[in-house]
């Protein structure tokens, strides 16, 4: 990924400092984007630590008209987009807790900021015949109790990513998902008790990391995984082998 520009919408979270720290590591120049600055200007100074060069835009990816405006800048900035990383995941009520306006708000976080960057990267993408996406999705896109506007919310980027990936082949665009298992983070602590308890349900015993994320997000932006496009990477410790979800 040497030189390769990449955004990475959702870059304040572990995954995504893992994703931006990791593509450091592999030479790409990274362009930093979520809602506060201050986040930001932390995993910047992870990316510099690895090694990478790199940029921070504060802004709210729902927001459509700064999106634009922010894409249209790096566009006049920089020769090409090469990457684009969609790490959005937000949680809303549970399915009883649940209103209309918590369905719209899950789908307003969840998808929307997707689509919106897809639509002004993508044609910048267009112009040199090359792009990768990679939109981090969660296992939960099969159906989870209690998880109704969340799970439909990752369904819809399921199918969004294969139909993308359907469109824009022939552009030199591929276009992949991420399904993140049960990964360890430092907003979903556990105490020791219980992640030996979550872990023991898993075939390989342990929960994932924001690296194992990182990793399969370095494959699907670089340039050996040029024949794959609209493929869904179940990272999740052999969950999705047996589990039906619905426990």
């Amino acid at each position: 990924m040497k030189d390769r520009v990449a955004v990475i919408v959702g870059a304040t979270d572990d995954v995504g400092r893992a994703i931006s720290t990791r593509f450091a590591r592999s030479g790409a120049r990274t362009v930093l984007i979520d809602i506060d600055r201050q986040p930001l200007a932390e995993t910047l100074r992870m990316v510099e630590e690895a090694g990478g060069r790199g940029e921070i835009l504060a802004l709210d990816p729902t927001d459509a008209q700064a999106v634009k405006g922010a894409v249209e800048s790096l566009a006049k900035r920089y020769d090409s987009i090469d990457v684009l990383v969609n790490n959005i995941d937000r949680k809303d009520a549970s399915t009883a807790a649940s209103t209309i306006e918590s369905w719209e708000r899950s789908l307003r976080d969840n998808v929307v900021p997707l689509v919106s960057f897809c639509l002004n990267i993508i044609p910048v993408m267009k112009k040199r015949g090359y792009g990768r996406i990679v939109n981090v999705g969660s296992l939960d896109y099969l159906g989870t109790a209690n998880q109704s506007p969340y799970s439909t919310s990752k369904s819809a980027v399921f199918g969004l990513t294969r139909s993308f990936a359907l469109e824009l082949a022939k552009d030199g665009i591929t276009v992949n998902q991420i399904l993140k298992g049960d990964i360890k983070t430092t907003a979903d602590a556990l105490s020791p008790e219980a992640e030996e308890q979550s872990a023991a349900r898993l075939p390989v015993q342990r929960l994932g990391k924001p690296e194992d994320i990182a990793y399969a997000a370095t494959y699907f932006a670089s340039e050996i995984s040029r024949y794959v496009t609209g493929q869904n990477l179940i990272v999740c410790g052999g969950k999705s082998i047996y589990s039906s979800m619905s426990a």
